[in-house]
């Protein structure tokens, strides 16, 4: 089945979002360890990414890598990793619900063509 250019999409920031999810708890676990450096992904890259190129050309992969950056600004602590987190969170809970918006769209849409 051929994916739609909102279903690419979300598929990337998914992706995106969990990638994210396994940096920032790599980050909480080793807040405590000598010269860990804290690893990030910068979502606005993978928006920006997603932004200028066309949906076909897209690697989910390659953006996301893109994106991945270490932070040697700042040392990790708990509580701004617990705080990151967090945000990250509501960001998946929040294209979850839009994946699902959009998937019962298109049943609607299905069973109301088999209706006419």
């Amino acid at each position: 089945m051929l994916k739609t250019h909102h279903e690419k999409t979300l598929n990337v920031l998914l992706n995106a979002v969990a990638d994210r999810q396994q940096l920032l708890s790599n980050n909480l676990t080793n807040v405590s360890t000598p010269g860990f450096v804290r690893q990030d992904l910068d979502f606005g890259v993978v928006l920006k990414d997603l932004n200028g190129k066309g949906i076909d050309e897209i690697n989910g992969e390659r953006i996301i890598e893109n994106a991945t950056y270490e932070d040697y600004s700042t040392k990790p602590s708990f509580e701004k990793e617990l705080a990151e987190m967090t945000e990250n969170h509501l960001k998946y809970v929040l294209l979850v619900k839009i994946n699902g918006d959009l998937y019962k769209g298109m049943e609607e849409a299905t069973q109301s063509g088999r209706a006419a």
